[in-house]
């Protein structure tokens, strides 16, 4: 987890009190030096999250440390706490259009379910799409071994921060352009070292708005009001 430790020691010594945690039924949220974001990972089984009723005790840096979790609903927390300190400096947009304009004739993964999958499918020469749950002509993740180093792009939830995927991800992707893409995404030059050349994540402009999504069930990225996408480009 050579990737998790760094992200933590860069926030190391930005440490704050945290003021909210909201944990949905789709996104998680940690309050401290800004709203930092998570997709709320769940699994199968039943779940008590470390004290819970009293995450707003601990310091951001300490919710951060979940991150080292193989529990994906406390990494998630850790993901959460971990972005709420790292400012989220980029520039505005959405990346959908320069994957779209990138993937014309090319090779392309995309890991997750994402809203242009189609899209790309139709521009792109080839695409493979890997699921934890493939459905379709979507592939298991154990593909990537295969496909992720043969392509020219590769779209990467960052979910796969929560599940420790990332860093290996990464590193298959060395030869093509590695997009980092979701809310959950650190905007973290960190991320830069370890093989990422774009980052697309969000930055919180209205917090109330947010939670209301998050605490009132919204799904879709898309529906989530009080955030903006913002892109952050290797230099």
């Amino acid at each position: 987890m050579q990737l998790e430790k760094q992200l933590l020691a860069q926030i190391r010594n930005h440490d704050a009190p945290v003021t909210d945690v909201w944990i949905g039924l789709f996104w998680s949220a940690v309050g401290s030096r800004y709203i930092g974001m998570s997709h709320t990972f769940k699994t199968g089984h039943k779940v008590e999250i470390e004290h819970s009723g009293e995450l707003s005790s601990f310091s951001a840096y300490q919710l951060a440390e979940r991150l080292f979790s193989w529990e994906p609903l406390e990494a998630s927390i850790g993901v959460a706490a971990l972005n709420s300190l790292i400012e989220p400096k980029g520039t505005t947009g959405n990346i959908k259009d320069y994957i779209k304009e990138s993937a014309q004739g090319k090779a392309v993964t995309i890991i997750g379910r994402f809203p242009f999958n189609d899209e790309i499918t139709r521009i792109a020469g080839k695409t493979y799409i890997l699921e934890i749950e493939p459905t379709g002509d979507e592939l298991p993740m154990t593909a990537c071994e295969e496909v992720v180093p043969e392509s020219d792009i590769n779209v990467i939830t960052a979910t796969a921060l929560i599940n420790h995927t990332l860093e290996r991800l990464l590193e298959l992707g060395s030869k093509g352009i590695n997009i980092v893409l979701g809310p959950s995404t650190p905007l973290s030059p960190v991320l830069f070292d370890f093989g990422a050349d774009i980052l697309a994540g969000v930055r919180v402009y209205d917090k109330d708005l947010l939670v209301k999504s998050i605490t009132q069930g919204v799904k879709k990225h898309k529906l989530l009001n009080g955030i903006e996408s913002i892109c952050l480009f290797k230099n």
